[in-house]
C-alpha cells in the first residue's frame, strides 16, 4: 500500500514539475485576517468578499473584516456563501440553519435541524425559493411564507447539487443526470453506466456538475475514487473521462471551467487541466503544501483561494508568475537569456549560475567571492558573454558553457560594460569611463567622473555614457559633446535604444527622456503618465518600452504614447527590479526576491470601473445616515466624510482626491491608506463634497449639504437689530429728554417749593411775630413800666428781644436742631404765660432717647401748632389752663412725633365762636402751617403728618395735635 502511495506520489510531482508558479500573496493572521481555515468565499454585487469560515462569517471591503453573527445561532462555523437576487447574501451552518445578511444584519431564515438531522447541506437560492440537497432528498421552501416541500426517492442513493443551466436544472440524483424545469419536474435523464459494480458512494463537497456551455462535467466519487464524465443529455451522450492516477484519490473541493481549461480544487493544490481526447492533460500545479477548500475569481481577475488551516491565497494576475529557485538564488542582480529556455544569472552576493525555465536545472558557475555582479555583456562575434564583477571578470562561451576568469581585466567598482564595435569594450566604474581593446586593456579614459552607465549604438556608431555630473556622446572619433535639458545636466541610470533609433533614458529623480539626433524630444514624468519620477532599468520591446519605478511597472506604447501600468494590486512582487529581459512570450525580472515575469497577452487586465461609496458622514461627532444631501444647523459644522472602494488591498493601492465646492474648487491629494477628509469649523454656505480616485474622473462621487446662517447673520435679523437699535437709541433719546425734562421740572418745583418754603417761613415767622402777639407784649412791658417795675420790664424785655432775634435767625435756615426749637418754644411760653397772668400751665417734656442736638426739625414748625392751642383753645377758658408739649420716638429711631394738648373748649366750640368772625379773621398760623406741611411734603418719600383730635371725645373739650416728623 505504501509502495503505490510512494508511486503516485512519485508520478505527480513528475508531472508538475515545472519551476513557473503564479505569483500569489499569502494573507493571514498577521495581515488582519479573522480566521485562518475557510469553507467558502464569493464576491457580491458592490465587490464585497464574503468569507465562509470556522470562526463565523465575515465580510471584507479591501481594509478591514466585519464579522456577523446571529443570537440563536449554533456554533461559529458557516458555510455555502453565495448572494441571492436581491442582494443578500445567504450562509448556512452543519446545524441545519439557514441565515442571510441584509441591511448590515443577519437574520436567520429558516432551521431545518429536524429534516435535514445533523447533515451538512448544500444549497441554492432562486427568485422564489430556498433549494437544498441533502442526501436522498431537495427540499424547496418558498421565500415568502416559508412552507416546505421535500422531494424524496428511498431509492436514489445519492442527490448531487443542482447546476443552473439556462432555463432549466441539471442535477445527479444516483446513476443519472436528470434535467427539471424550475418546479423540479422531470423533463429528462441520462443514465450512466456503473463501472466495476461499485455503487456511487458520495458526489463532491461542491457542484458536481459543471459546464462551459460547451463542455459538461459531472463528478462522482466511487470505491474512493474520484470519476469524471463529459455528457450531453441533449444528443443523450456521455463518456468517461480518463483522470490523472494522482487525482484519483484526492479529495476534490471544486471543479470549474476558466476559458478552456478545468481548475480543480483539491487538498494538495490547485491543479490546472486542459481536455485532450477524453483526458485530462495536467497544465500547472501550484500551492501543493495547501488543503484548498474553494477557488474565486473576482471582479477584477483577482483569483481568491481558500485554505483549510493555512489562510488565504490572493492571485491578483495569472499572468504574473515567479519561479522556484535556490535559497541562494536572491537579490539576483543581471540577466541574460542564453536561448534554450535557459537563463544566464548573477547575484548580488557574487554567484554566476544558470537556470532552464522549463525544468528548474540550475548550475553554479562561479561563486567564489561575494562581490556583487555588475554587468553581463553579449559579445556576439565570439559567442560569449563577458560577466563583471565589482572584484573580477569573467567570459562564459555559450557552446562549451565554460567560465574563464579574465586576469587582464582589474574591476574595482564596476558599474556597466557594453561592446563597442572595432574598438573593445567601455567600462564604466565608481572612478571614471574608461575604454578597453578585446584584450582588455586600457586604451583611454573617456570621462575622469564617476559614471553609472553606458550604452553603444550599433546602428548610429556613437557611444553614451552616464556619469554623476551630465549625459554625454562620443561619435565615431570619440568626440566629445554633453545631452542636456533646458540646460540642465542630466543625470542617467539606464540606457536603451528603440528599432527607430530613438533613445530612452532613465534618471533619478526626472523621469523618462526620449532623445532623437542627441536631443530630447519630449520628458516623460509624473504629469504626463509617469508612476514615479524615480525610475530604474528601461527596456525596448519592439514599439513598446518597459519601464521600472519606484511605484510600479509601466509599459509605454511609442506609437500611442499610453501607458499601462503594473503594481502590487496586480501582482508584482517587488518593485526594487535590478534587471529585465525580454523573451518571446513574457518579460523577466530580476529583484531582491529572486525571478519574476509576465506573459505579455495575460498580465494586463481590462480596466474596471472602481466605484467609491461613502461609508460614513460624521457631523458634530455625530455618524449620520447617508445621503445624497443634508441641510445642518449653523453650528453643525464639523464634518468628517469616509469613503472607500471595494476590492482587494484597495486601501493600499487606491490614492483620492478630494474637494469641497464652495470652498475651494482645487483638486487635493490625500496622503496613501487614507480614506477621510474632516472640515473642523466650516463657514455657512452651501457646499458640494467631491472626492474620486487619482486621475479617474469617472469614478467621482459627490454630497452636497448646506450650513445654515446664523440668525444673527441674517439679513433680517441685521434689519431687525437696526431697527430694534434705532428703537432703543429713540426711546433712550427721548427717556433721557423726558428725564431732563422731569428732572428740570422737579428742579423748578423745587425752587419753587423752596421759594414757597421760603415764603412759609416768612409766614410763620409773621405768625409768630403777628401784632397781637407784639402789641400784647409791649403793652406788658409798659405796664411794667408804668408800675415801676424796672426789673420785671427789663427781664420782659430781654426775652422778648431774644425771641425775635431767634426768630429770625431761624427763618434764614430750612432746619434747625430739636434743641433750638425748644429753646424758642420755652421762651414763647413764659412770654405768652405773662399774657395769661399766669393762669397758664404748660409743660415741654422731650423723651430721653432723644438728642435733642442732633435731631433736626424744619425751623419755625412747631410754634404756629403751639400758638393755635393758646388761642383758639386756651384763650377762651377762664381757668386751669393747661398745655402740655411731648417729644418722643418710635423704636426704630426713625420719626419723631410731637403732641401739642391743651384742655382748652375743643375745636368744634372753637369754630362756632370763629363763625361770628369775619372770614379773614381766619387763623394765619393754622393756614400758613398747612401750606408748608404740603410744601414739606412735596420732596419727601416718608411724609409729615398733622392730626389734630378732640382731648376729650366724649365732651369734645380739649384738643391733641400729634406731629409726626419722619426723620
Amino acid at each position: 500500500m505504501f509502495t503505490r502511495f510512494f508511486l503516485v506520489w512519485f508520478l505527480f510531482c513528475a508531472l508538475v514539475l515545472n519551476a513557473q508558479q503564479p505569483a500569489t500573496i499569502h494573507l493571514n493572521e498577521k495581515d488582519g485576517l479573522p480566521d485562518i481555515e475557510f469553507y467558502n468565499i464569493v464576491e457580491d454585487a458592490k465587490k464585497f468578499i464574503w468569507l465562509a469560515a470556522d470562526k463565523g462569517l465575515y465580510r471584507y471591503d479591501g481594509r478591514e473584516y466585519k464579522h456577523f453573527s446571529h443570537p440563536k445561532q449554533r456554533g461559529n462555523a458557516v458555510f455555502g456563501t453565495l448572494e441571492d437576487h436581491q442582494g443578500r447574501i445567504w450562509c448556512n451552518n452543519i446545524t441545519g440553519q439557514f441565515f442571510y445578511v441584509k441591511d448590515d444584519k443577519l437574520y436567520l431564515f429558516i432551521d431545518l435541524s429536524q429534516i435535514l438531522n445533523g447533515e451538512l447541506s448544500q444549497f441554492k437560492v432562486t427568485a422564489t425559493q430556498l433549494l437544498v440537497f441533502t442526501g436522498k432528498k431537495i427540499v424547496i421552501i418558498n421565500l415568502k411564507d416559508k412552507k416546505t416541500k421535500e422531494l424524496f426517492n428511498e431509492n436514489v442513493s445519492r442527490v448531487g447539487l443542482a447546476f443552473k443551466a439556462g432555463d432549466h436544472y441539471l442535477y445527479t440524483e444516483g446513476n443519472q443526470i436528470v434535467k427539471t424545469n424550475d418546479a423540479f419536474q422531470k423533463i429528462d435523464s441520462l443514465y450512466i453506466d456503473i463501472y466495476d459494480n461499485y455503487p456511487i458512494e458520495s458526489i463532491a463537497k461542491l457542484p458536481s456538475i459543471v459546464s462551459n456551455g460547451s463542455v459538461s462535467f459531472c463528478h462522482f466519487i466511487r470505491n474512493s475514487e474520484n470519476i469524471f464524465y463529459q455528457f450531453d443529455i441533449e444528443k443523450k451522450k456521455i463518456q468517461k473521462i480518463e483522470v490523472p492516477l494522482a487525482l484519483k484519490r484526492r479529495i476534490i473541493n471544486q471543479v470549474f471551467f476558466k476559458d478552456d481549461a478545468i481548475w480543480v480544487a483539491t487538498d494538495f493544490g490547485i491543479s490546472i487541466f486542459r481536455l485532450q481526447e477524453n483526458k485530462l492533460v495536467l497544465k500547472q500545479h501550484f500551492l501543493d503544501d495547501f488543503f484548498v477548500t474553494k477557488i474565486m475569481i473576482d471582479s477584477n481577475e483577482n483569483y481568491w483561494v481558500t485554505t483549510k488551516g493555512d489562510g488565504i491565497f490572493v492571485i491578483p494576475s495569472i499572468g504574473v508568475f515567479k519561479y522556484k529557485l535556490p535559497n541562494n538564488a536572491i537579490n539576483i542582480n543581471k540577466l541574460k537569456n542564453l536561448g534554450n529556455s535557459t537563463i544566464l544569472y548573477g547575484t548580488k552576493k557574487g554567484i554566476i549560475a544558470t537556470f532552464n525555465l522549463d525544468n528548474s536545472d540550475f548550475k553554479v558557475l562561479d561563486s567564489s567571492s561575494a562581490y556583487r555582479i555588475s554587468e553581463i555583456t553579449e559579445n556576439k562575434n565570439d559567442s560569449e558573454f563577458i560577466i563583471v564583477k565589482e572584484d573580477a571578470a569573467f567570459r562564459y562561451n555559450i557552446n562549451s558553457k565554460e567560465l574563464k576568469k579574465i586576469d587582464a581585466l582589474i574591476v574595482f567598482g564596476a558599474k556597466s560594460l557594453s561592446k563597442v564595435a572595432g574598438l573593445g569594450y567601455v567600462l564604466s566604474s565608481y572612478k571614471a569611463a574608461v575604454l578597453l581593446d578585446d584584450n582588455f586593456e586600457i586604451i583611454s579614459k573617456l570621462v575622469n567622473k564617476r559614471s553609472y552607465t553606458n550604452y553603444y549604438s550599433e546602428t548610429t556608431k556613437q557611444l553614451y555614457i552616464g556619469t554623476v555630473e551630465g549625459f554625454f556622446v562620443f561619435d565615431e572619433q570619440l568626440q566629445q559633446s554633453e545631452i542636456t535639458y533646458n540646460g540642465d545636466s542630466i543625470a542617467v541610470i539606464s540606457i536603451t535604444q528603440s528599432k527607430d533609433n530613438t533613445l530612452w533614458v532613465s534618471t533619478f529623480k526626472n523621469g523618462i527622456f526620449e532623445i532623437k539626433d542627441t536631443k530630447v524630444v519630449t520628458n516623460y514624468n509624473t504629469s504626463n503618465g509617469l508612476l514615479s519620477n524615480n525610475t530604474g532599468v528601461l527596456q525596448c520591446d519592439g514599439h513598446q518600452l518597459w519601464i521600472t519605478t519606484e511605484k510600479g511597472i509601466q509599459l509605454l506604447n511609442m506609437d500611442t504614447r499610453v501607458f499601462q501600468n503594473l503594481t502590487r494590486k496586480n501582482g508584482i512582487p517587488s518593485y526594487r527590479i535590478s534587471d529585465i529581459e525580454i523573451l518571446e512570450n513574457s518579460v523577466l525580472f530580476s529583484s531582491n526576491f529572486g525571478i519574476f515575469g509576465l506573459y505579455k497577452d495575460k498580465v494586463f487586465k481590462a480596466p474596471q470601473r472602481e466605484y467609491i461609496y461613502f461609508t460614513d458622514i460624521i457631523v458634530n461627532e455625530i455618524s449620520q445616515p447617508i445621503k445624497p444631501s443634508y441641510t445642518l444647523n449653523y453650528n453643525e459644522n464639523k464634518i468628517r466624510f469616509n469613503f472607500n472602494v471595494n476590492g482587494f488591498q484597495s486601501a493600499i493601492n487606491t490614492r483620492y482626491e478630494y474637494r469641497l465646492l464652495g470652498l475651494d474648487s482645487t483638486w487635493r491629494n490625500l496622503k496613501e491608506q487614507i480614506n477621510y477628509v474632516n472640515y473642523s469649523s466650516l463657514p455657512s454656505g452651501n457646499y458640494t463634497f467631491q472626492v474620486k480616485i487619482v486621475d479617474q474622473a469617472d469614478t467621482l462621487e459627490s454630497i452636497a449639504f448646506s450650513i445654515a446662517t446664523p440668525i444673527w447673520k441674517r439679513w433680517w435679523f441685521f434689519l431687525l437689530v437696526i431697527s430694534v437699535v434705532g428703537i432703543i437709541i429713540y426711546s433712550i433719546f427721548t427717556s433721557k429728554i423726558r428725564k431732563l425734562k422731569i428732572k428740570q421740572n422737579e428742579i423748578l418745583q423745587k425752587e419753587i417749593v423752596n421759594k414757597q418754603l421760603v415764603l412759609s417761613q416768612l409766614e410763620n415767622l409773621r405768625s409768630q411775630m403777628n401784632p397781637h402777639f407784639i402789641f400784647n407784649a409791649l403793652n406788658s412791658i409798659q405796664e411794667y413800666i408804668v408800675l415801676n417795675e424796672k426789673e420785671l420790664a427789663s427781664s420782659f424785655l430781654i426775652k422778648f428781644s431774644r425771641l425775635i432775634r431767634i426768630y429770625l435767625e431761624h427763618s434764614r435756615e430750612s432746619e434747625v436742631t430739636l434743641s433750638q426749637e425748644l429753646n424758642a418754644l420755652n421762651i414763647y411760653l413764659e412770654l405768652e404765660k405773662n399774657r395769661f397772668e399766669d393762669l397758664l400751665d404748660y409743660s415741654i417734656q422731650v423723651s430721653k432717647n432723644i438728642n435733642s442736638n442732633e435731631i433736626k426739625i424744619p425751623s419755625l414748625f412747631i410754634q404756629p401748632y403751639v400758638e393755635n392751642a393758646l388761642k383758639h383753645g386756651l384763650l377762651h377758658k377762664k381757668k386751669d389752663r393747661m398745655l402740655k408739649i411731648d417729644f418722643y420716638m418710635n423704636e426704630t429711631k426713625d420719626v419723631l412725633f410731637c403732641e401739642v394738648t391743651d384742655n382748652g373748649i375743643g375745636v368744634e366750640a372753637s369754630k362756632e365762636l370763629n363763625k361770628n368772625r369775619q372770614p379773614l379773621h381766619r387763623s394765619f398760623a393754622t393756614s400758613a402751617n398747612e401750606r408748608r406741611v404740603a410744601l414739606l411734603n412735596t420732596n419727601r418719600d416718608l411724609k409729615i403728618t398733622v392730626s389734630t383730635t378732640p382731648l376729650n371725645p366724649e365732651t369734645k373739650t380739649g384738643t391733641k395735635v400729634v406731629i409726626t416728623l419722619p426723620i
